[in-house]
């Protein structure tokens, strides 16, 4: 029975960090497709920037735009790529945390059966120690129901 519920807590465990894991890891591929779609969106504002510019006219410094255009990606990126790295690390540090409780959790449940099994165990022997009391009335009485048949058969056969 111990073993069957430790057994359970360990697996009740390890299915929650499992869980926790496979959730993490799809964050991780949710952010990556955004940060790619994002970087996508951008090249296509930046083509249409460029094309935009060059409909006005040769006066405008197309290069120049183009130029401040790339720059700005670079850096829409560049805080894109930083923010889905700190996203990532509160994640993993969660992620840390949650494992870490689980664990905990799992040791207190330990602790707590074992508590429980000691306490049985106390309940056993002093129902141990109650049955043997009574098993030692049991058969003082029935002695002394064999004394007074005894008697009695005695009495009426004479022996």
């Amino acid at each position: 029975m111990e073993n069957n519920a430790q057994k359970a807590a360990a697996e009740d465990v390890q299915a929650a960090k499992t869980t926790t894991a496979e959730k993490f890891e799809s964050f991780k591929a949710d952010a990556g497709k955004h940060l790619n779609d994002a970087a996508v969106q951008l090249d296509e504002l930046k083509e249409k920037l460029v094309a935009q510019a060059q409909e006005f006219g040769k006066d405008i410094d197309v290069d120049g735009i183009k130029a401040k255009a790339t720059e700005h990606f670079e850096a829409v990126k560049v805080s894109t790529s930083e923010n889905l790295a700190t996203l990532q690390a509160q994640a993993e540090t969660i992620f840390a945390a949650a494992s870490a409780k689980a664990d905990e959790l799992s040791n207190v449940a330990e602790d707590k059966f074992d508590d429980m099994k000691a306490e049985a165990s106390v309940h056993l022997e002093a129902a141990q120690v109650k049955l043997d009391e009574l098993k030692a009335e049991a058969a003082l009485q029935i002695e002394e129901a064999k004394e007074k048949a005894k008697g009695i058969w005695s009495q009426l056969f004479g022996k």
